[in-house]
């Protein structure tokens, strides 16, 4: 059932229980008086969570002409609610309220979305929640184009094999209840690696990796993964909705790309909000005449964000819960 049907946020509108569970998230990480704060806290959680829910109802029912605008102010109000997890005393002061990404001035002629970038600011809740929720620093004056941020969802990786030729990844096999994932052995001669090498270069992105053993058989390699990694920070794995797993045959797009998935949609829908308000002509354009290969990007990714973002962030309120 789509997100937008079902409201995966029910057991938080119970001040009760959310409560509950803002007190064990400060006591893990060891806040003094945390059951004052979440006791403070607990109306804002539940509201940005609601609020939040209620952006993407009102996105599946809106017309292509608003909808980023829609999701991409309703993925703000659920990080929201995943940083006060983390911070009761978020928002600090003002600076944390900004976005913190920029977009570059357009031109007016030949402009084409996958070639567009952003930039990443010093304050704002894009370094905020990436800072608190995955430990991520130091990305100001980072720039990222839309094409690379499209190639690190699994996703969208049927429609540029569809539209531009590109066969972007390797598809595994995995076997959640056995703890590995099975790819083509074609993985070690793109990537010019060893079994052995393969591992501490898997284990290089994430700590949830640690321990990984990887076996070469005939066609394929087998990856053990003691700890099954959380499909909203996998990298260099990615999962599509249906959990399906995915590895990219670019050597240096993946070496080059650090950030968990909750960081590339938050990138890519600001970016789509802002062509949305302020580039009205491109972007009636876009929707109405059909030039270039931009709308069939554009269009097939909000449908991805529609119904992958909420249950993302249900799933890291689970993970924290666990």
């Amino acid at each position: 059932m789509s997100p937008t049907q079902h409201d995966l946020f029910i057991p938080f509108y119970s001040e009760t229980y959310s409560s509950r569970f803002l007190r064990e998230q400060y006591e893990k990480i060891n806040l003094t008086q945390a059951k004052t704060k979440s006791y403070h806290v607990c109306s804002s959680f539940m509201y940005h969570l609601q609020h939040g829910q209620l952006y993407f109802k009102q996105a599946s029912i809106a017309p292509i002409e608003i909808k980023p605008i829609l999701l991409f102010y309703g993925y703000v109000q659920l990080i929201k609610a995943c940083v006060l997890t983390l911070d009761p005393n978020y928002p600090e002061n003002s600076q944390v309220l900004a976005h913190g990404v920029t977009t570059r001035k357009r031109k007016k002629t030949s402009y084409r979305f996958l070639d567009d970038e952003v930039k990443v600011q010093k304050n704002g809740l894009f370094s905020l929640f990436l800072e608190k929720m995955f430990h991520v620093k130091h990305l100001e004056g980072e720039k990222y184009y839309m094409q690379t941020l499209l190639t690190h969802i699994a996703d969208m990786h049927s429609l540029f094999h569809t539209l531009q030729r590109k066969d972007l990844s390797f598809k595994g096999i995995a076997k959640l209840n056995e703890r590995h994932v099975e790819f083509s052995s074609q993985v070690l001669d793109l990537y010019h690696m060893t079994p052995n090498r393969f591992e501490q270069y898997i284990e290089s992105f994430n700590d949830q990796y640690k321990g990984i053993r990887v076996t070469e058989k005939k066609t394929s390699i087998i990856l053990s993964i003691p700890n099954w990694p959380n499909s909203f920070n996998s990298s260099p794995l990615l999962f599509d909705e249906q959990n399906k797993v995915y590895f990219l045959k670019d050597r240096n797009a993946n070496s080059q790309y650090s950030l968990p998935e909750f960081a590339t949609h938050f990138l890519l829908l600001y970016n789509l909000s802002m062509i949305c308000r302020y580039e009205a002509e491109w972007w009636g354009d876009l929707i109405h005449t059909f030039d270039g290969v931009d709308f069939p990007f554009i269009f097939h990714y909000l449908e991805v964000a529609q119904y992958k973002l909420p249950q993302m962030v249900f799933n890291y309120l689970q993970h924290l819960d666990t």
